[in-house]
């Protein structure tokens, strides 16, 4: 009973938070744009827009692809690729609704598939969002080691990120080490590309390229992504990651106009929410194969 409540706490402090941070977001938008100068500035992205979908649908298969390595290592079962995309997917977008977390408990029905008990199952979704976590503060670090942000910051993610990687080597001992260690490395690239894509947002709408720059706000936002990703009943991490961009990025100095900021973590945010509808999609067209 106990339990329950907590986790009925938990849910209701991320629904809460989230949506705090969209309100904020929110307000500081209607700042800085009318309705208008805010719908112009979707109109500069026309040229990349398809690009940048095609980057996060690359960087969401390259995620699947890890869970999918995980599933086939409890299982001891050899099954295609897209088994475990049309699950992944398909359950996806209920992160949005109920809520984060809840996109976990929904990929439980492919364990019956895979002879795989449900204590299994859940045991399969632990290690993946460990290894999410491990390679985001890993791709943080990487990011932050080329940008302008001062030593401390440096030395806190690179710690963390020995930390991380020493515990995952530890932990869940049936997968193998060197496995786990291949895993990371996929989820590294998969989670740097979230980073490179908000980072194209941003110097797209600059006067000149700046790589340092480029390099900050990659790492700001996988961070940022992370927050988001643990907040439980956060949906998708909605206005919790947003929130926490805004408040790094304030925190470390980063030398862009706060129009820019604002209007690139909702775009981004966009890509996201018409990915995840597009791969969702694509499963009733995959869904004889499956």
């Amino acid at each position: 009973m106990r339990k329950n409540s907590l986790k009925s706490m938990l849910y209701s402090f991320g629904k809460l938070l989230g949506f705090a941070g969209l309100v904020f977001v929110f307000y500081k938008i209607s700042q800085e744009f009318t309705l208008s100068t805010f719908i112009e500035k979707f109109s500069d992205f026309k040229i990349i827009f398809i690009p940048l979908i095609l980057l996060n649908i690359l960087s969401s298969t390259i995620g699947i692809y890890v869970w999918h390595m995980i599933l086939k290592s409890y299982s001891n079962r050899d099954f295609k690729y897209t088994l475990s995309y049309y699950y992944f997917a398909k359950t996806e977008i209920s992160k949005y609704l109920p809520g984060n977390i809840f996109h976990f408990i929904g990929r439980q029905a492919l364990a019956s598939k895979l002879n795989l008990s449900q204590k299994e199952m859940a045991k399969v979704s632990l290690l993946f969002m460990y290894i999410i976590a491990v390679g985001t503060v890993i791709a943080a670090t990487l990011f932050a080691l080329f940008s302008g942000v001062e030593l401390y910051f440096k030395v806190l993610l690179t710690l963390a990120s020995l930390l991380s990687i020493g515990s995952l080597v530890t932990f869940f001992p049936k997968v193998s080490k060197d496995i786990k260690l291949i895993m990371s490395g996929i989820i590294v690239a998969s989670i740097s590309l979230q980073g490179i894509l908000l980072s194209i947002i941003v110097v797209w709408q600059l006067e000149s390229y700046n790589l340092v720059i480029f390099f900050k706000v990659a790492s700001i936002y996988i961070i940022s992504w992370l927050i988001g990703f643990i907040t439980p009943g956060a949906s998708g991490g909605l206005g919790v990651r947003e929130g926490a961009f805004i408040a790094i990025a304030k925190l470390v100095h980063l030398e862009v106009s706060s129009e820019i900021i604002l209007f690139s973590i909702f775009f981004v945010r966009f890509i996201n929410i018409f990915t995840d509808i597009i791969m969702y999609l694509s499963t009733f067209v995959i869904k004889e194969e499956k």
